[in-house]
């Protein structure tokens, strides 16, 4: 087998197998509890890779069903991390209550917004691309990687003010999956320049991302989490006054 046959075939399977880690650690320490849908995901990707994997080597699996699994999966998964994108938030989030409930419908309102772009964009193209299917769920990939991109950088910009830690849980899954979706953003951007051949090396790099983000997760969770800090003076903190002012309102 090739060299680069070798290293894709790793790359496929390594980062499974340390995302059983990831899930073993979490259940361990109850915090699929506080991070179902995170924990959910890690779990798609095992059984997808297991799964997609299987039938690749299989003599028995066609082409066509090959990728018709592999569309339900990537379609699922982009679901996910949609998900993911929002637990994070809430986490970020869980001592506002009314900011909490606040951001809820706004969230889902900008979700719904970009799925909506997503379908139409693929719509418009459905007459000039047969893979339509395909198509859709590509743009809708790239949606998840923007959203996902721009959690990292709220993240990183207003870390300190709202009193989230570097070294807290959910700073390092919005950072794995951060670096994970700006290297798919700027592979994206690139796989129209090169070849067959070209876009291979892409690949790899995409997956080598999602490798690193892999161990990103196993270095938080087993680090110890130093929690949310909370000992900003109230009023000073924004973040609580807008909560109260919030909560005011909402009784009126």
């Amino acid at each position: 087998m090739q060299p680069l046959m070798l290293l894709r075939n790793y790359l496929w399977l390594a980062p499974a197998l340390l995302q059983i880690g990831v899930l073993g650690i979490m259940v361990r320490r109850k915090l699929h509890r506080r991070f179902p849908f995170f924990s959910l995901y890690n779990l798609e990707c095992v059984l997808s890779v297991a799964v997609l994997f299987s039938m690749y080597v299989s003599r028995y699996a066609s082409g066509e069903i090959w990728w018709r699994v592999y569309l339900l999966d990537t379609a699922l998964s982009t679901t996910l991390r949609f998900a993911v994108i929002y637990e994070i938030f809430a986490h970020v989030f869980d001592n506002y209550a009314v900011l909490r409930r606040l951001g809820k419908p706004v969230f889902r309102g900008a979700l719904l917004l970009l799925l909506v772009v997503a379908l139409l964009t693929a719509v418009q193209t459905k007459d000039r691309d047969p893979y339509f299917a395909m198509y859709a769920l590509h743009v809708l990939q790239q949606t998840a990687s923007i959203l996902q991109a721009g959690l990292l950088l709220i993240l990183f910009l207003f870390s300190a003010y709202i009193g989230l830690s570097w070294r807290n849980y959910a700073f390092g899954m919005a950072l794995g999956l951060g670096i994970f979706a700006s290297v798919k953003l700027a592979a994206a951007a690139l796989e129209g320049s090169f070849v067959a051949s070209g876009n291979l090396y892409i690949n790899l790099v995409v997956m080598g991302s999602f490798h690193f983000a892999v161990l990103v997760w196993l270095f938080y969770l087993l680090a110890p989490e130093p929690g949310l800090n909370r000992a900003i003076g109230i009023p000073d903190h924004n973040l609580e006054l807008w909560n109260k002012e919030l909560q005011r309102l909402s009784r009126q």
